[in-house]
């Protein structure tokens, strides 16, 4: 078996990391060594780290240096022949190791091997949708955005020496960083359609904190673009990459309810990519859905609705489409409710569905649990039949 170096890097996580060490010891893939870097934590983390009488774990403390800091402090230290990344609050699957080493075995010219991850609450409960893009085909395209979780990654030590070291002067997107620099050395990308990592959500993490974030995305492609051997394809894609930026920062800028730069970051996606509101705006109402349903966001359906309600003034092509998207949100929202056997949640939703498009009312979903909500709230009132009560 080929020996893995899982590197944790830990700061002020005392309370989740126990987790994250267990879930690296029952691999099934036993032959690894786990490096936890205590990157100057306040809190427990020695303690925790020090808890676990296990041969192949090493704890390393360093004064606070950033997540890069810590990582490459890792590599280091580390001997495997392929290296993985965990952070101290998100966890592994159980067969991560082993399907990842798996797929090198399968082919000798891979750099680096990634899976799905599957988005976690505090507690540990699943949250909206799998992290499931792969890596992208064309190398310039990784300028799009990064669509890997850091935890469901496995890079050949060869390949990140490379690479280099993580870049520690920024605070956000240095694994983005890291895989642009990869494709550009013509990195070849593999890629297990399953779920092999979970990535935890919670309201301390930094992916939260909307300037951090957008600094370090400009700062990125900034990096990427002062490159003067950067090939022609990749300058072509210049526009459409900053303009994903924008949309990223204004997402976030929105769940922050900072009207003011969620809208100037709108308007600069729109001017840099104009094709987002060609028509009836389709492609943005799609890509704002799309942020809407982001395990980040609790609600989608309100968080639409925020967007909705504070677009810029000049924006009339998304402005019309108002009513119409966000119906299509509350159904969406309603029927996700009714699986999960929220029948009061669910006629909500569908009420403010049909308040928007009374078109609604036609679909047979939607006319179907409005009346299942009436009948139970009829039969809770002490009605032994209330179907009968159509009929007058």
């Amino acid at each position: 078996m080929n020996k893995v170096s899982v590197i944790i890097p830990a700061y002020n996580q005392g309370s989740y990391l126990r987790e994250a060490v267990r879930s690296v010891l029952d691999q099934t893939h036993r032959d690894l060594e786990l490096l936890i870097v205590d990157d100057g934590s306040t809190d427990d983390t020695r303690s925790v780290a020090e808890s676990f009488f296990d041969g192949r774990i090493r704890y390393i403390y360093q004064e606070n240096r950033g997540l890069s800091g810590a990582r490459n402090t890792g590599i280091r230290n580390s001997s495997g022949e392929f290296l993985s990344y965990l952070d101290a609050d998100d966890l592994f699957s159980t067969e991560k190791l082993e399907l990842l080493t798996r797929k090198f075995d399968e082919n000798a010219e891979l750099g680096l091997v990634a899976g799905q991850a599957i988005p976690i609450d505090t507690q540990g409960q699943e949250i909206g949708h799998l992290y499931a893009a792969p890596p992208p085909k064309e190398a310039r395209c990784w300028l799009l955005g990064n669509p890997l979780h850091v935890g469901s990654v496995l890079v050949r030590r060869e390949w990140q020496e490379r690479a280099g070291f993580f870049d520690e002067s920024l605070r956000s997107y240095e694994d983005w960083d890291m895989w642009l620099r990869l494709a550009r050395l013509d990195c070849k990308f593999g890629w297990v359609a399953a779920p092999i990592s979970f990535y935890r959500f919670h309201p301390g993490q930094m992916t939260r904190n909307s300037p951090q974030m957008t600094q370090a995305t400009f700062a990125v492609l900034d990096k990427v673009y002062s490159d003067p051997d950067l090939p022609k394809s990749w300058h072509d894609l210049r526009s459409e990459a900053h303009s994903n930026a924008h949309l990223r920062a204004t997402a976030s800028f929105y769940s922050a309810r900072d009207y003011p730069q969620a809208q100037q970051h709108l308007c600069e996606a729109i001017r840099l990519n104009p094709a987002l509101v060609s028509g009836e705006a389709q492609i943005l109402a799609s890509r704002l859905a799309a942020f809407a349903e982001s395990p980040k966001i609790s609600d989608p359906l309100p968080f639409l609705q925020n967007i909705y309600d504070h677009l810029p003034e000049d924006l009339e092509s998304l402005q019309r489409r108002r009513r119409k998207d966000l119906g299509q949100a509350a159904v969406k929202a309603g029927f996700l409710a009714y699986q999960k056997g929220d029948l009061s949640r669910a006629h909500a939703c569908m009420l403010q569905a049909v308040r928007y498009h009374p078109g609604w009312l036609a679909n047979r979903g939607v006319l179907s649990i409005l009346i299942r909500r009436r009948n139970a709230a009829l039969k809770e009132a002490g009605m032994e039949n209330p179907s009968r009560q159509d009929g007058g």
